[in-house]
């Protein structure tokens, strides 16, 4: 799917605003919402205001709404996966939304409850011409400029487009005064800057004004002020509406280029800075650009910025930043929060309180269901290897050093345990006083850690890396076996597990149901505490995690889904691994996942933590069928496996995978506008599995069938 909506023309698709913005903002393909940092780790690119109602969008689909002037923030699901450089409001209107990024353009007119596509191109991606900006001075009438300086006009709000005369020299933005009066900041074609006008909508342009180098950003501050800046520190300036322009390059300041300027008034303005990829200081003027001067409102890089009325103002950047000005840019407050350090490891210790450790003792505590996160006094400066709790308050942390420590306070303060002769790599805390120490055998503590006790028989000898707890039972488990307990780890007896194979994970979600991984990807499930294993071949993809929330709801981590890779997807089911759906969580590789029963946590990228209280599912259901003919090819032939997407609208990508001699092999299909698709396979020896799976939208969320077996003659 990968579209904002399932669109055909200027279908109607429903959107989601989830989450108050104090709380974790929600990711724009699923139902997950990041709590670090609080504002998503995507990079905002652009802001725009009506009044106190703002929208900033940014990288892999991401757009954002205050209503408050910037204090606080909602996600939007767009479900797209582009990165949205440019958003603006149609005729200024708060509710008229505007938001585009290479071939994709939506617009919204009820606030981003709904949006329509803005079909200038066929398709949302392989277009001839990515957009650059836009702009669209009335509700209806707007010039669109695209790579190449082409530009296209609409008198119709978007519903359809005429072509006009390109930008000589091509252009960075373009601005429009009136419904016919509009700027174009580009070059000459000795690479000086320009400013272009036409007064004809486009259909004629003029040079009005120069600049030492090439302009890229047009502002207008009030009726008859405009300012352009671009390389070289240029700037233009216009105080007749236009009529002329003034250049000259910017002194008092670093010498860096000029990105994206945004003025209050006519006396104040702020000014966006590059260096290279990343985003310099702001450059702030309260005289009108006579002269200019250097802050810094965050110690990422800032690439947008947008004033609310004359002296209030917002600065956006990298990783979700977000600062709010009073005082015309002197002085910056951050909005929302993001622990920094480097996570490893992952535990989730009550339905609302989940804990991550990682390099430098770094240690952080969320007590809102993954809504927000903060920092808790570290226990150490070695490397938090492992974390293991019960309940809101009682937390344990193995470190890389070897200590182990516990907190009764929820990680406010520690007492040092001593776990004598056990050197542990792992820990896992079956209620607030057992606590296991896994390795080199097993040592168990009755007393919250005072004192431990090896663990005696077979499992003695074995090696463990990980421990999981079900109902009635844990399971303590390492890359060749597995042990049970069902007295709370005082006695273990041995699981057996699928033959020839290593476990790479392992969850069991009651007594005798569990799910094991294998370190080739496969997933396995046993009904029967291992006495027999099936293969679970509805998966689609290799996976490297497994994390089951309930006895027919889990998640298997995989590296990729389609045409995206090394992203953070996790295949769901909800039918215990019948089916299995693919949910967009993140940009970045998931590396650990953790569940309580009605809330699930995922890190990614080492500092990204997300959660869901819905299971990662947003928007209505999606149904996928899957049929091959002929069923019983012979070895050689050609077979067709083909299926249908309800609802669909055309241009979604369906991944149709086959499992063979344990290998899986994917083909991409795009779903014609009855949501019918089609592959070819060439018949290999041996039974085959196929199945089919199309990521959710912005109102329906991701669907799979379940495994189609076909046996070749």
């Amino acid at each position: 799917m990968g579209y904002l909506s399932r669109v055909a023309g200027i279908a109607v698709a429903a959107l989601a605003l989830l989450t108050s913005a104090s709380a974790g903002v929600n990711t724009p393909q699923s139902g997950w919402y990041s709590g670090n940092p609080l504002l998503g780790p995507n990079t905002l690119r652009d802001v725009a205001c009506s009044g106190s109602t703002c929208y900033a969008s940014g990288d892999f689909g991401t757009l954002l709404k205050s209503t408050d002037a910037g204090a606080t923030w909602t996600g939007i699901v767009t479900g797209l996966t582009l990165d949205l450089r440019r958003v603006r409001l149609a005729g200024g209107s708060a509710d008229k939304v505007i938001v585009g990024g290479g071939c994709a353009l939506r617009r919204s007119d009820n606030g981003g409850d709904t949006f329509t596509r803005l079909p200038f191109t066929a398709r949302d991606q392989g277009c001839a011409g990515g957009v650059i900006s836009f702009s669209f001075p009335t509700d209806k009438a707007g010039l669109l400029l695209l790579e190449g300086g082409r530009v296209l006009a609409t008198a119709d709000g978007g519903r359809s487009f005429s072509r006009r005369t390109s930008v000589p020299n091509g252009a960075g933005d373009i601005l429009c005064s009136s419904e016919r009066t509009c700027f174009a900041a580009g070059m000459t074609p000795s690479f000086s800057g320009a400013v272009m006008r036409t007064d004809d909508a486009g259909v004629s342009w003029t040079q009005v004004g120069t600049a030492p180098q090439a302009l890229v950003s047009l502002e207008q501050a009030d009726a008859t002020t405009f300012y352009a800046v671009g390389n070289g520190a240029s700037l233009a300036k216009s105080v007749d509406g236009g009529q002329t322009w003034t250049g000259r390059t910017i002194s008092g300041v670093p010498f860096r280029p000029l990105a994206r300027i945004r003025c209050g008034d006519a006396q104040h303005c702020l000014v966006t800075t590059t260096d290279g990829a990343s985003g310099g200081p702001l450059y702030r003027t309260s005289d009108g650009g006579s002269t200019f001067s250097a802050v810094t409102p965050s110690t990422d890089s800032t690439f947008a910025v947008e004033f609310v009325d004359e002296l209030r103002s917002i600065a956006a950047g990298e990783l979700g930043s977000a600062e709010i000005s009073a005082d015309a840019g002197m002085t910056w407050a951050s909005v929302g929060s993001r622990v920094a350090g480097t996570f490893t490891t992952l535990a989730a210790t009550a339905d609302s309180v989940a804990y991550a450790g990682g390099a430098q003792g770094v240690l952080a505590r969320t007590a809102d269901s993954g809504q927000s996160w903060s920092n808790v006094s570290p226990p150490t400066e070695a490397t938090v290897v492992n974390l293991a709790g019960f309940g809101p308050n009682r937390l344990y942390v193995l470190a890389s050093d070897g200590s182990l420590q516990r907190s009764d306070n929820g990680g406010v303060s520690y007492s040092l345990l001593n776990p004598g002769t056990a050197r542990p790599v792992a820990i896992t805390a079956i209620d607030a006083d057992r606590l296991l120490l896994l390795g080199s055998g097993i040592s168990i503590s009755r007393n919250g850690g005072d004192t431990f006790d090896r663990v005696s028989g077979p499992a003695a000898s074995s090696q463990f890396g990980a421990a999981d707890l079900a109902a009635g039972a844990v399971f303590a488990y390492g890359n060749r076996s597995v042990f049970f307990s069902i007295d709370r780890g005082v006695s273990w007896q041995r699981v057996k597990t699928p033959k020839g194979r290593s476990i790479a994970d392992l969850d069991f979600v009651s007594e005798k149901v569990g799910y094991l991984l294998d370190t080739r990807g496969a997933l396995w499930k046993t009904t029967k505490r291992g006495r027999s294993w099936k293969p679970v071949p509805g998966v689609g993809a290799v996976g490297s995690a497994v994390e089951f929330s309930s006895g027919r709801t889990g998640y298997v981590v995989v590296r990729g889904f389609g045409s995206l890779r090394e992203a953070g997807i996790v295949m769901r089911t909800t039918d215990g691994g019948q089916s299995w759906h693919p949910q967009l969580v993140s940009r970045f590789f998931i590396g650990s996942l953790e569940s309580t029963g009605s809330i699930d946590y995922a890190l990614a990228n080492g500092s990204a933590l997300y959660a869901t209280g819905v299971g990662g599912d947003l928007g209505a259901p999606s149904i996928l069928t899957l049929s091959a003919k002929p069923r019983g090819p012979r070895r050689g032939r050609q077979m067709v496996v083909s299926g249908r997407l309800r609802p669909a609208d055309g241009g979604e990508e369906i991944v149709v995978s086959r499992l063979l001699r344990g290998r899986w092999a994917h083909r991409l299909a795009t779903a014609a506008a009855n949501g019918s698709f089609l592959t070819r396979w060439r018949a290999e020896k041996g039974s085959a599995v196929f199945v089919a799976q199309a990521l959710g939208d912005a109102d329906h969320r991701g669907a799979g069938t379940k495994p189609l077996l076909v046996k070749v003659r």
